[in-house]
């Protein structure tokens, strides 16, 4: 590539770009070199390459005689290394091609048989200028659908947690009023145990322990009264391991 035919084709671009509002950046952790138009922050890679040929390798005669003296060495010869021989030769051709813009918002503009690059600047110029505006427009309707996308995320996380809240409180409701109706039989049992006691000359100091203890249990079960007891509500005991003092 002509470096200097190069550097004058930037240069231009720089110059040209410059009256449109806009700025060439380097990103340094990409490697990239970006055109910026100031007007509404949008950004585009720009490259300026030659196209080359490729072409398949042909082996010199040099390289042939380093193969040989590589096959000829001796087998404990470490000093002569395999010859590195390229598969293709690459030709520079002189044919330089401007590509700015990603895919699928890309443009590119290159030399032809008639017309050089140098030549058609304004029409570069004008080109990128477009596809500015369209790669603008796209960001601007990516933009749009993502915070549109997001909304719908964001209702549909709402309604399902509303779900998941209202599901989880009527589960409590339900659990709530059935232990209401367990601790009201467990309090008619005990009233019937002790009528039935006291029938019988009772009741007993045992049974006098045994309704304290059922009706202490109906308490704990009831939702309404705010105990809590003992033992039920304890950790759970842990097994001691080996060598446990």
């Amino acid at each position: 590539m002509s470096l200097g035919r190069t550097l004058g084709i930037v240069d231009a671009l720089i110059k040209l770009l410059a009256t449109q509002g806009f700025e060439f950046e380097v990103n340094p952790d990409q490697g990239e070199t970006l055109i910026k138009w100031l007007e509404t922050g949008t950004t585009m890679t720009f490259s300026l390459a030659e196209h080359v040929k490729r072409l398949p390798h042909v082996t010199t005669p040099a390289e042939e005689r380093a193969q040989k003296r590589y096959w000829g060495r001796s087998r404990w010869d470490s000093s002569v290394e395999y010859p590195t021989i390229p598969r293709y030769d690459f030709t520079p051709t002189g044919v330089l091609t401007i590509e700015v813009g990603r895919w699928p918002s890309r443009s590119s503009w290159k030399d032809t048989p008639r017309t050089r690059l140098e030549e058609r600047l304004g029409e570069v110029v004008a080109g990128i200028l477009d596809l500015a505006r369209q790669t603008h427009q796209k960001q601007r309707e990516e933009a749009r659908r993502r915070e549109a996308h997001q909304r719908a995320v964001d209702h549909y996380e709402f309604l399902t947690n509303q779900l998941t809240v209202e599901v989880e409180r009527f589960k409590l409701l339900e659990s709530q009023a059935i232990n209401w109706e367990r601790a009201a039989r467990l309090r008619d049992y005990a009233n019937a145990v002790e009528k039935q006691a006291a029938a019988t000359g009772g009741p007993s100091a045992e049974q006098v322990d045994w309704l304290s203890w059922a009706r202490a249990k109906a308490d704990w079960l009831d939702p309404l009264v705010p105990v809590s007891d003992p033992i039920l509500d304890a950790p759970e005991p842990k097994r001691p391991g080996f060598g446990w003092a």
